[in-house]
């Protein structure tokens, strides 16, 4: 174990590993380059599955901006959208001089034949050194000065790049999976094929991160040619869930959000929506609920419903779906702002019970089950919304119910007494089942829950709910494992935080795996997916980006595929890994998000 392999160990302690560096300097201590570092290929994130990289690469294209692109008439109305948007969006990628031994980029640099890799024009004859634009120097210098310690640069080209000059696109071709589809690049045409368009929306962004923006040529160069690709996600719920009641975040924001999730190939937005602290949702049947419940008391906290058309309208082109969260029974002070009389009355019981153990003390309080009104309200809210998202899904929250309040309400205690032998569980239950989750299937809607128990095998829940009903998981692996034993469907959350109350990194997000231990594979397919969570207690509009992508998006390759974990940037065996996550989030830039990067800003977004 030698000192040179601790150097590179300790790279994460920025002081110990400058104090060693600094000791190998004054010592002359020789360090060789760790053998296992090695760069990917293709840049791009989520990893596609299956990769056919060139046996006999033909050196990089063009890809004309002004390509003839043919779409089936299977693909919709959103896919010319997206091609146009791959076409015009403009980054220039940047990397530091290389600093490994040529090894550490074979994969990186396979683009080009060995016999053709150059370092200046006048290793290529006749020819010409296409370096690429992220790896020159200079104005005047193709390659840094590193280069000649390993492998050129550039790639020696004809005079004239060729160019590849079609893009052709079909939707309805058999035998691909829903989401999946296949990319096929050769020194002529891009061929995407897929059965449904939001296959080939997904082949879309692989391609978009796969060309790069040349200055110099003053077009798009794909590196890989001939290339083939073909794809689809290992988990069909790829979430994102932000928090829009605790911190109100402008409309633009979400749709940047939407625009990185269908980078990520992420496809559920879940927008909590509304919670205890205010009610932003503008309800065309209830507009004294925002009128009286947003921050704001006005329109510039309230979500109106063209705002929420507009941002449907954007999650449909992107083919993301927006799944609405109204969260009853619990989680709902702000409706008592403008309809008390659908609250428990516990409001003696809140201010004399001692500390509640809540982020927000409010949410120990309740709605009453035993008003008409409530009843009445939560199914039309439920129903209009219902009506106008484009999501299977709704999710109806069910989660934290605090049995004292309803506990500390004469009518109620009663009620549960006679009907349910002192048993809340059961009145929660029965209110979940017969209100809420009766309005979402009335409305076609798949519904979904927090899990809203501790006890997963507690005989109140086993049977209460639709078997196609989804449980969040958020108090721990043991309660996935036992709701997917008992056949219902699960989708992991609590490792997956990113505000501050759990995940702390993207590397973090990364490397956690989806599944839990003790499943057989038939109970695993129980576990539909993942969702990022960020929760509003510490985030504003400003932090969407940096939490929901920068952090977030790490998880969008555990969805996809089944993969390695990485130390992350702080070692070298991380490097590859921690690169093409950061060439992504460069590429998320394109589309405006506030989302940072995890190394270096290596990129510029015309």
């Amino acid at each position: 174990y030698s000192f040179c392999t601790l150097l590179h160990e300790n790279r994460k302690n920025m002081a110990l590993y400058r104090g060693m560096a600094l000791l190998a300097a004054v010592t002359s201590t020789a360090c060789s380059f760790p053998s296992d570092v090695q760069y990917d290929a293709l840049e791009v994130w989520p990893a596609p599955v299956n990769v056919t990289l060139p046996s006999s690469p033909l050196g990089p294209h063009v890809l004309a901006s002004t390509a003839k692109v043919n779409i089936d008439s299977s693909c919709g109305p959103h896919i010319s959208g997206l091609v146009s948007e791959t076409l015009t969006m403009k980054t220039r990628f940047m990397q530091n001089p290389r600093t490994y031994q040529g090894s550490a980029y074979v994969a990186a640099d396979s683009y080009c034949p060995d016999a053709a890799k150059c370092s200046k024009d006048s290793d290529c004859g006749s020819g010409k050194c296409l370096a690429p634009d992220y790896l020159k120097w200079n104005s005047t210098m193709k390659c840094p000065p590193s280069v000649k310690y390993g492998h050129g640069c550039g790639c020696c080209t004809v005079a004239t790049t060729p160019v590849i000059s079609t893009i052709n696109i079909v939707c309805n071709k058999v035998g691909i999976a829903e989401e999946g589809y296949t990319l096929d690049i050769t020194s002529s045409a891009v061929s995407i094929a897929s059965s449904t368009p939001k296959g080939s929306a997904y082949a879309l962004t692989t391609l978009a991160q796969l060309i790069r923006w040349d200055t110099v040529q003053n077009d798009y160069i794909m590196n890989f040619v001939p290339l083939s690709i073909s794809d689809a996600p290992k988990f069909p719920y790829r979430g994102v869930m932000v928090d829009t009641s605790r911190h109100f975040i402008e409309v633009e924001e979400i749709l940047k959000t939407i625009d990185g999730m269908y980078a990520a190939k992420m496809n559920i937005f879940h927008w909590h929506i509304i919670d205890s602290p205010s009610f932003p949702y503008e309800s065309k049947k209830y507009p004294e609920l925002s009128r009286e419940g947003s921050w704001g008391g006005s329109n510039t906290t309230v979500y109106t419903q063209a705002a929420i058309a507009q941002i449907i309208a954007k999650a449909e082109s992107k083919f993301v779906e927006v799944m609405f969260e109204f969260d009853t029974p619990a989680h709902t002070m702000a409706f008592g702002k403008s309809h008390p009389e659908v609250m428990t009355d516990c409001w003696e019981w809140m201010a004399t019970s001692g500390y509640k153990v809540d982020v927000d003390s409010d949410d120990c309080q309740a709605i009453n089950p035993m008003a008409p009104a409530s009843k009445t309200i939560v199914t039309d809210l439920i129903v209009e919304a219902a009506s106008i998202t484009n999501s299977k899904y709704f999710h109806l929250g069910g989660d934290e119910v605090k049995f004292p309040c309803w506990d500390s309400d004469p009518a109620i205690k009663a009620h549960v007494q006679q009907f349910y032998n002192g048993n809340y569980e059961m009145l929660q239950a029965n209110w979940t089942a017969n209100v809420s989750v009766a309005a979402a299937t009335k409305m076609g809607k798949i519904p979904v829950l927090w899990q809203p128990t501790t006890n997963v095998n507690d005989p109140v829940w086993i049977n209460a709910l639709p078997s196609n009903t989804v449980y969040m998981i958020w108090l721990g692996p043991a309660a996935a494992i036992g709701y997917a034993k008992q056949s219902k469907n699960v989708v992991i959350t609590s490792p997956f935080y990113v505000d501050g109350m759990g995940s702390g990194s993207w590397n973090s997000v990364y490397n956690t795996a989806i599944i839990p231990d003790g499943l057989t594979p038939e109970q695993q397919k129980y576990v539909l997916g993942a969702s990022i969570c960020a929760w509003g207690e510490m985030m504003t509009t400003t932090k969407v980006g940096l939490l929901s992508l920068t952090i977030g998006a790490g998880i969008a390759e555990s969805l996809w595929a089944d993969h390695h974990t990485s130390p992350g940037p702080g070692s070298a065996t991380g490097l590859a890994t921690s690169s093409r996550y950061n060439h992504f989030l460069c590429h998320v830039q394109r589309y405006g998000s506030n989302s940072g990067q995890v190394m270096p800003s290596n990129c510029h977004v015309f």
